[in-house]
């Protein structure tokens, strides 16, 4: 029994000692029913009760836990990217044709809203306050609507090419936003631009504020993660990433993790208070596109081009 007990804390504490890029990956359930093309973003509700999925074939398909079981399935022409209202009344997704799309429940092709953008639509998202923001390519500039009337607010002008990726801080009170122009933007609600930041000489592929509004995570198109502090707006850390492009980020909500879509087929996991290496989690069978933590941290979902949405119990 001495033996069995020494040799049982040799293999804890030799595991506890293992470098995170090391740790098993998390396990997973794949689900890929009538996704329409690749998978580009994936969101979560508030209440974490539904999960929905846009691809580039047109179709959002949300599903319900426990299950999870589809919901209902919403068709456009080609979808980039997807986010739900902080109520939880309504999806939003990005359209490659040019189009916001905006559904309020109950959830059908019948209660569509399509709001003109002048360009793709490469990133949406929904501040705090139900502003719905939007931005790609056109004229770069960031597109806004405040929900539910969908009344048009002033946009948000100041890059010089595409932008790629959009992050509201928790309190709604900052913006950010990042692409083609290699800088990342901040702004308040009120559209005035208070920062520039110039991090690396690479495109801004992925923006997430922590739940706390402390830091802000960045990737760069070279495989950099830059973690920025939101008070100095100075780089706090480098995490440890692949020569690759990470393409989207997420922060779990209790700050512990960090995840980035990519590079390739694989999923990135880091602790996000520590510049470790990342765990891999390999997976989906073709690149990984973005990923979406749910309210509660229980859930990680990320999305690929092999049309499939992958479901990740976080530890």
């Amino acid at each position: 029994m001495r033996r069995s007990s020494a040799l049982t804390a040799a293999a804890f504490l030799l595991a506890a000692a293992l470098p995170a890029a090391a740790a098993p990956p998390w396990p997973s359930r794949e689900f890929g029913e009538h996704q329409a093309g690749h998978v580009q973003g994936v969101a979560f509700s508030p209440d974490g009760v539904f999960f929905a999925a846009a691809d580039r074939g047109g179709m959002v398909v949300v599903r319900m836990f426990p299950g999870p079981r589809e919901f209902a399935r919403l068709s456009g022409q080609s979808f980039s990217s997807v986010a739900w209202s902080p109520d939880g009344e309504a999806v939003v997704a990005g359209g490659f044709d040019d189009l916001v799309y905006v559904w309020r429940r109950p959830l059908g092709d019948e209660t569509v809203r399509k709001l003109p953008y002048d360009g793709p639509v490469m990133a949406v998202t929904v501040a705090p306050d139900g502003v719905i923001l939007a931005a790609g390519g056109g004229d770069w500039s960031i597109r806004r609507w405040q929900l539910p009337k969908l009344m048009e607010l002033d946009p948000f002008r100041g890059h010089t090419d595409d932008v790629y990726a959009l992050s509201a801080s928790p309190d709604g009170a900052l913006i950010a936003s990042g692409g083609k122009d290699r800088t990342i933007r901040i702004w308040d609600s009120s559209g005035r631009q208070s920062r520039t930041l110039h991090g690396r000489d690479n495109s801004v592929n992925g923006l997430a504020f922590s739940p706390d509004g402390a830091h802000l995570a960045s990737s760069f198109d070279d495989g950099t993660v830059a973690i920025w502090n939101t008070q100095s707006w100075r780089v706090e850390r480098l995490m440890p990433a692949p020569p690759r492009s990470i393409r989207g980020l997420a922060v779990s909500p209790d700050g512990r993790w960090l995840a980035g879509a990519g590079p390739g087929r694989s999923v990135s996991i880091w602790d996000f208070a520590r510049a470790d290496s990342a765990i891999a989690m390999p997976g989906h069978r073709h690149a990984v596109n973005g990923v979406a933590f749910g309210p509660s941290t229980r859930w990680l979902a990320s999305a690929a081009g092999d049309t499939t949405v992958r479901i990740w119990t976080v530890p």
